[in-house]
């Protein structure tokens, strides 16, 4: 299996050129998305992004010292809960720019996958981020069976990535890949036979 994990690594890679997929130009906006994207569309995502910008809540004071923001942030989804979340990930950020994942995952509703994608994306720290779409393709490639367990599933990635597990680019460019690929070829019918990660001698 780890040969197999190789390969569809350097297929995702090269399906995937581009580090810097994640929208956001700053680690406040990258931050704030990845928590805002839980449970929603990035469609979702983006007005609710678009919402801070025009009231200028565009720092973690802000944050703090804003009345409205479950109002601001609803078109996001689960407003009330979000914004609690932002607001405690805003007095941590204020406290350490550079929080470790441990502080990260005492924030009430920050999980593993948000945790990472803000040490990833937003912080530029050698974090494998996972998903379900992760899962999704793995299980399609037959590379992983049973439920999801997302220490686990990350814990086989970086074993497989090697010295490549501490190459932020990399970290990011695998994920966005299983991303794209799960959202876009792995569905309910899946397009299999256009897949990039289907080689023409097969698939893995």
């Amino acid at each position: 299996m780890k040969g197999e994990l190789h390969t569809l690594i350097s297929l995702l890679l090269a399906f995937q050129p581009d580090p810097d997929w994640w929208p956001g130009s700053s680690v406040f906006d990258i931050a704030v998305s990845a928590v805002l994207t839980q449970n929603t569309s990035w469609n979702n995502v983006s007005k609710a992004m678009e919402r801070l910008k025009e009231s200028g809540i565009n720092n973690w004071e802000r944050i703090l010292e804003s009345k409205d923001l479950e109002t601001v942030i609803s078109p996001a989804g689960f407003y009330r809960r979000k914004a609690a979340t932002l607001k405690n990930l805003a007095e941590l950020m204020l406290k350490n720019p550079q929080p470790p994942r441990e502080e990260l995952l005492n924030i009430k509703g920050i999980g593993p996958e948000t945790a990472d994608s803000i040490l990833l994306y937003a912080l530029g720290k050698p974090e494998m981020v996972v998903d379900a779409y992760t899962y999704r393709v793995l299980k399609s490639c037959g590379l992983v069976n049973g439920p999801f367990n997302y220490e686990q599933i990350k814990q086989l990635l970086i074993t497989t990535l090697g010295q490549d597990a501490t190459n932020v680019d990399i970290l990011k460019r695998v994920h966005a890949a299983f991303v794209e690929v799960g959202k876009n070829y792995c569905k309910k019918r899946p397009r299999c036979e256009e897949c990039p990660l289907n080689r023409k001698e097969g698939p893995l």
